[in-house]
Order: structure tokens, then C-alpha cells, then sequence
């Protein structure tokens, strides 16, 4: 009889330890599962706050390149009108020496016509119509160069500014498709992987965009060639035969 309760106190004792073993293992899972989940919290909070700086880097850098198109667009603009000014002035300039050469031409004619002049004074003023007739025509040839020089190095600046926007374009497309790449690999579950999927088809797809975009506006400001408004050529004034014409 005594044996058999010693049996019974051991057995409830073993049964008691067993119980405390097992409430401390349940303990311990608790504490680990708290653990990890509070570690993914900490994980998903630097990855949101990761992506809401690189979103917010992307939007900063997008608005001062809109800035910084809108600034060259303004200057453009400026030096655009600024070469229609200069334009006007040439060429009304230009035409005030072709009727001032006419009418040298006039008088010499009428001089002629009037008495023989001393040859002197007639090689003088077919020099000065020579003179005049070559300042105008070198003048013409040194403008047009010029303007030549200017729109060649007006073009290839906004050649080297695109291709610059471009790479920079492209670097951001490849860190945002290389972030996304990243997280597919480390997604868990079928869901994320297929969201993460299409933001990567998506990225790939406005990558696309923006180069033919690209390719377009290049080819369009390539094969475009600045012109001389026709409203700024005056028509030619016919010629009189009155000495005082002009003056």
C-alpha cells in the first residue's frame, strides 16, 4: 500500500513537471513569435519608409527637370527672338544699301545722259557703286555664316542636353526595375510576386516610352532647319528716275 502511493506522488510529480516544461515552452514560443513579428514590423516600416524616400527623390528630381526644360524653353524663346530682331535689322539694313546703291546708279546714268562727265568722276562712282554692291554682298555672306555657326552650336547644346536627360532617365528607370527585381526575390507569398510582376512590366513599359519619346524629339529637332520669315523680306521698291528718290 505504501509503495503504491509513492507510485501515484511520483507519477502526479512527473505529470507536474511535464506540465511546467510544457507552459515553458509555450512561454518561450510567445516570446519568439513577438519577437519576429515585431522584427517584420521593423522591416516593412524601412521598406515603406525606403520607397516613400526614393519616391519622393524621383518626384524631386522630375520637377526640376520640368525647371530646368522650362528654363532652356524661356531662353529658347529669348534667343529666338532676339535673332529675329537682328534679322529685321540685317535685312532692313541691307536694303537700305541696295536703294542707296540704286540710286547712285540713277544719278550716274542721269549725269551721263545729261552732259559727258569728266572721266574721273565717272570711274569714281563706279567705283563707289563697286565698293557699296561688294560691302552688301560680304555682309549677306558674313551674317548668314554666322547665323550658320550660331544655330549649329544652338542644336548641338540641345543635343547634349538631351542625351544628358536621357541617361539620367534611363538611371532612374534601372534603380527602380533593379528595387523591384530585388523584391521579387524576397517576396513570400504568389500575391506580392504578381504585384511586384507588373510594377516591373509597367517600369519596363514607361522605360520604353520615354526613349522612343526620346528618339522622336531627337530626330525631329535633328532634322529641322531654322528659316528667315518671308514677312521680313520687303518687296523690292522699283526704280526711280528721280535723282532725289531716297534721300
Amino acid at each position: 500500500m505504501p509503495e503504491a502511493q509513492e507510485n501515484s506522488v511520483l507519477t502526479s510529480l512527473k505529470e507536474l513537471r511535464r506540465q511546467e516544461e510544457e507552459r515553458v515552452k509555450q512561454e518561450k514560443a510567445k516570446v519568439e513569435a513577438q519577437a519576429e513579428a515585431e522584427r517584420r514590423a521593423k522591416e516593412e516600416n524601412e521598406r515603406r519608409l525606403k520607397e516613400e524616400t526614393e519616391q519622393a527623390r524621383i518626384a524631386e528630381e522630375n520637377r526640376k527637370n520640368r525647371a530646368e526644360e522650362e528654363k532652356l524653353a524661356r531662353e529658347r524663346e529669348e534667343r529666338l527672338r532676339v535673332e529675329e530682331a537682328e534679322r529685321r535689322a540685317r535685312i532692313e539694313a541691307e536694303m537700305k544699301l541696295q536703294h542707296e546703291r540704286m540710286r547712285l546708279e540713277v544719278e550716274a546714268k542721269a549725269a551721263v545722259q545729261a552732259k559727258p562727265a569728266p572721266k574721273g568722276l565717272i570711274i569714281g562712282i563706279v567705283i563707289g557703286v563697286l565698293v557699296i554692291g561688294a560691302g552688301v554682298v560680304a555682309k549677306i555672306k558674313s551674317d548668314h555664316a554666322a547665323a550658320e555657326a550660331q544655330a549649329r552650336i544652338a542644336a548641338q547644346k540641345e543635343k547634349d542636353e538631351l542625351l544628358r536627360k536621357q541617361q539620367e532617365q534611363e538611371q532612374v528607370f534601372q534603380a527602380q526595375i533593379a528595387k523591384l527585381t530585388k523584391q521579387l526575390g524576397e517576396a513570400k507569398s504568389d500575391a506580392d510576386r504578381e504585384a511586384l510582376r507588373q510594377q516591373i512590366e509597367q517600369a519596363n513599359s514607361r522605360r520604353a516610352s520615354a526613349a522612343a519619346a526620346t528618339r522622336s524629339r531627337s530626330s525631329k529637332e535633328t532634322t529641322s532647319k531654322p528659316s528667315v520669315p518671308q514677312d521680313l523680306i520687303k518687296a523690292k521698291k522699283p526704280v526711280s528716275n528721280d535723282p532725289l528718290d531716297g534721300i
